[in-house]
């Protein structure tokens, strides 16, 4: 039993957050800005990239980032003919793939709760302002705060591979299956591409998240093991 508890309380050990941590590859293109954030359900700690060019796709790496982080990707647009954020972002540790149009995607529309933010923000949030990180996480804290994290909005046929946006079809890096996201605010009356893509202020700026990743089952079996024999020992 002695052997088994030194054994176990070694593994447990070994489970720090650098044997856990995880790297990312992301691709992504966000019409028309975006930043991507890793951090916790209520603050970011990281800054992996952004871009503002809506015509290009990016590739962007985070490294040692841990298996309970939230990935966050926030945008902003210029309200005008159309809006959408596709990507792919890959959890190489886990092998783990996220798409967007995936079911774990949230989204909160920060532009519907400005002056509860603060008071002292712009409302309506101005067409292509990006928000800075201690926007963003004044924001991602309000949300989580109030539980107001909902699904993001798409439309059938709205993929990388079929769409009838303005955007270049089959990007690389992205699956063809991968749906263009985005929220819809219910107020939409322009013309052109349909909510939520056709350009609109949808209440931006628009926070997506994913929520961090629970421990792999045999870590986590490793873990309840040596807490069991520790009580047992004691």
């Amino acid at each position: 039993m002695r052997r088994i508890l030194v054994l176990a309380t070694i593994g447990v050990l070994s489970l720090t957050p650098a044997a856990l941590a995880d790297d990312w590859v992301m691709t992504i293109t966000v019409d028309n800005q975006y930043d991507i954030y890793f951090g916790t359900p209520t603050t970011t700690t990281f800054h992996a990239g952004g871009d503002n060019n809506w015509f290009t796709v990016e590739t962007w790496n985070a490294y040692g980032r841990a298996p309970t982080d939230y990935l966050y990707v926030v945008t902003a647009s210029d309200h005008a003919v159309a809006q959408g954020f596709l990507g792919h972002f890959v959890n190489v540790t886990t092998g783990q793939s996220i798409s967007t149009g995936d079911q774990v995607w949230e989204v909160f529309p920060a532009g519907a709760y400005l002056s509860q933010i603060d008071p002292a923000w712009p409302n309506p949030w101005p067409y292509m302002l990006q928000p800075t990180q201690t926007q963003v996480d004044a924001a991602i804290a309000y949300a989580t705060a109030n539980n107001l994290w909902i699904a993001p909005s798409t439309l059938p046929g709205w993929t990388n591979a079929s769409h009838p946006g303005p955007w270049t079809h089959n990007l690389p890096g992205i699956p063809g299956n991968a749906q263009w996201i985005w929220h819809d605010a219910g107020t939409y009356t322009g013309s052109g591409y349909p909510a939520p893509f056709g350009g609109w202020n949808h209440d931006e700026f628009l926070i997506f998240r994913v929520p961090g990743i629970v421990p792999e089952p045999a870590a986590a079996l490793l873990l309840g093991l040596g807490t069991l024999l520790i009580r047992r020992r004691g």
